[in-house]
């Protein structure tokens, strides 16, 4: 197993819904062209395939390959439990950045179904960032 070095870098996860995108897509796209060593994870629950942003994201996802990776969703979240838990299972063991944390953004559901998840997999409340949609 390779030991993480570099104490400052970062691997921002981040899981939104159709609602939640709006609230973070500037931020996603400042951790993109302002920290080219770290790397971010977008899981987007869209069960009626309707991605906001969506040609942005492609657009992003290849301008920026080695950085972002991209898990569009086409379920409710409350439908996708046992995906979205192989999928938080598989960031969390392949994570190489010194710093892992995740930020949330959707409906109450997506907030509470993810973040249970995520206490159930290890990962600390400090580790979990929430944006509340008004």
């Amino acid at each position: 197993m390779q030991a993480i070095t570099d104490k400052t870098s970062l691997h921002s996860v981040y899981i939104v819904d159709e609602e939640g995108i709006s609230k973070i897509f500037t931020e996603l796209k400042h951790m993109l062209t302002s920290h080219a060593d770290n790397h971010t994870t977008l899981i987007y629950f869209s069960p009626e395939n309707n991605f906001l942003f969506g040609r942005e994201l492609e657009i992003l996802q290849k301008r920026y390959p080695s950085q972002l990776v991209l898990y569009p969703v086409r379920e409710k979240v409350i439908d996708a439990s046992t995906l979205l838990q192989e999928l938080l299972e598989a960031v969390i063991n392949s994570n190489t950045k010194h710093r892992l944390i995740f930020i949330l953004s959707g409906d109450e559901e997506l907030i509470y179904i993810v973040s249970n998840q995520l206490w159930f997999l290890g990962i600390s409340k400090d580790q979990i960032k929430i944006y509340v949609l008004v």
